[in-house]
């Protein structure tokens, strides 16, 4: 490898460079290109110019920050109690074992959680015994996601650290019910008449009956998300008196939760909600703190952001996201700051 001065085409071009970027590169490629990029303040804003070509990501400041949720969102992150100088503190061995007693329980509870929504929600079809149906459960674990192929001719595919319980009809194979809590993005078949072959997806908010389209749903952060691409969505709260429907329009992403009276639709980049199933994260004037989320949703890993105006960022463009390094590379890039990865946490600005 030749150790004279690159130009930005030859850069954006290597393949030893891109692994570099990508958090792929071999030990000798890795400290030939650091040694490279410390060597001159030149090479430096060259290797951010085609970091930032490569990464696809661009940043925008958001008009009217919400600075209660950013607050929120602080306290949430700074590790330990209180501190107002936002430094880091050591974290102890003790500690280790409780974040991981944390842990251990949280998963605890979303397992116990989701058995006791499972026996309270799923109720047979009328005239159908439950022991007719055939019930299985699928579970993913963090950086996991899995393809369900149903006999209908639909697909799921269940994105990282989530759970999802299915029942089929045997003498109905387009009558499939599921219940969701994590994430999951649908492709269901169209139905002839969706009335005598339902396909309904349950959340702890509520209800989900599919016309035959394409959809995700998500629970994160308890409230139940549905961001409709295609074809129609009917959709009704747990808990809702009258159990009036709302159908979505394809472009619309929907919230509510068991208790909701109303549910309000806006129009949004579906591309943002549905990227994950093709292996890249879509980000349009995405908030900083939503794509924080996504990472920890994702891998597993606690997010620390200890520099409070990155939260006025939005973050637009495409990214793999076949690894936590590549992305953290990348927004480093972006909003040029340090963000390093260690111990299942991901600080942000050191």
């Amino acid at each position: 490898m030749k150790e004279s001065d690159y130009s930005f085409e030859e850069l954006i071009h290597s393949e030893s460079f891109q692994n570099w970027v990508k958090g792929q590169a071999e030990p000798e490629e890795k400290k030939y290109w650091d040694d490279w990029v410390a060597k001159a303040s030149e090479n430096r804003l060259l290797a951010m110019r085609a970091q930032k070509r490569i990464a696809g990501f661009s940043i925008k400041p958001t008009s009217n920050p919400n600075r209660a949720k950013v607050w929120r969102n602080l306290q949430k992150h700074i590790p330990g109690k209180k501190d107002h100088n936002l430094k880091s503190k050591s974290i102890s061995s003790s500690n280790d074992r409780l974040q991981w007693f944390f842990r251990a329980a949280a998963v605890f509870l979303l397992v116990a959680s989701t058995a006791l929504a499972i026996h309270f929600m799923y109720e047979p079809a009328p005239g159908k015994q439950e022991d007719q149906l055939v019930r299985k459960e699928v579970i993913t674990k963090y950086g996991e996601r899995k393809t369900i192929k149903l006999n209908d001719g639909s697909s799921i595919i269940l994105n990282a650290h989530s759970n999802l319980v299915y029942s089929v009809d045997p003498g109905d194979s387009n009558a499939v019910e599921v219940f969701l809590d994590g994430e999951a993005h649908f492709s269901v078949e169209k139905r002839g008449n969706p009335e005598d072959s339902p396909f309904k997806v349950r959340t702890s908010g509520g209800y989900v009956k599919v016309m035959g389209t394409e959809f995700v749903v998500s629970t994160r952060n308890q409230d139940t998300q549905v961001v409709l691409e295609e074809g129609s969505v009917a959709l009704t709260p747990m808990n809702s008196g009258n159990r009036e429907m709302t159908i979505m329009k394809p472009g619309e992403l929907a919230e509510f939760n068991a208790d909701s009276k109303s549910i309000k639709t806006r129009l949004v980049n579906t591309d943002v909600y549905s990227s994950w199933t093709t292996y890249q994260l879509v980000f349009d004037k995405t908030p900083l703190d939503e794509v924080m989320d996504r990472l920890e949703n994702t891998f597993g890993v606690k997010v620390v952001v200890r520099q409070a105006d990155l939260y006025e960022r939005t973050i637009s463009g495409a990214i793999d996201n076949s690894s936590l390094e590549v992305i953290t590379s990348a927004l480093s890039n972006t909003l040029d700051t340090p963000i390093i990865v260690k111990d299942d946490a991901v600080y942000v600005d050191k």
